[in-house]
């Protein structure tokens, strides 16, 4: 079994200054740096080529997805970054950490469990999902056991990407 840190993929939209994604997105950086399981990969989709996206996604122990719910799903050019990487998302924990909306963006989260499932890619139960008024004007959530929410999201998707990795170092997902 391995045990150097796992490289997390962290994927948003944009991380533009006075953006509601963006202050979750810092957060949760954040959050994820804090952990010792965990090396951060920050992949800001507005600006990383879609050519580029396979390489990261396949250099990547695990992903967390930040994204805006619309529609009641999520937005149509995640689902296009999703699509360009195909085979590296195969038998890889991808969580999510979603806002927006009166559901705080979990009708995102469930929308791309389904997309997930079809990509082989075995999906977190646990989802971080926000309303703009979950966060202070300092930039950190004002619910007291956010912090801890996010941490248990972060033990269970470590839990995941481990044995997957080692898994997929031994022998190519068979899809």
């Amino acid at each position: 079994m391995t045990v150097h840190p796992l490289r997390l993929a962290l994927l948003t939209r944009t991380v533009d200054p006075g953006r509601f994604g963006t202050l979750v997105t810092r957060w949760f950086a954040r959050e994820a740096e804090r952990s010792d399981d965990f090396k951060l990969d920050l992949i800001d989709l507005s600006a990383v080529p879609l050519s580029e996206l396979p390489a990261r996604i396949d250099d990547a122990d695990a992903a967390v997805i930040v994204t805006a719910e619309y529609n009641h799903a999520y937005p149509g050019d995640l689902k296009t970054a999703i699509d360009a990487v195909r085979r590296p998302w195969y038998g890889k924990p991808i969580a999510f950490v979603v806002y927006g909306g009166r559901s705080g963006g979990l009708r995102a989260a469930e929308q791309l469990r389904l997309v997930f499932g079809e990509l082989h890619a075995v999906t977190i139960r646990d989802t971080l999902g926000f309303h703009e008024t979950d966060f202070g004007a300092d930039g950190e959530p004002t619910d007291p056991t956010t912090p801890a929410a996010a941490a248990a999201l972060l033990r269970q998707l470590a839990w995941w990407a481990r044995p997957l990795r080692d898994a997929r170092n031994q022998t190519p997902y068979p899809a």
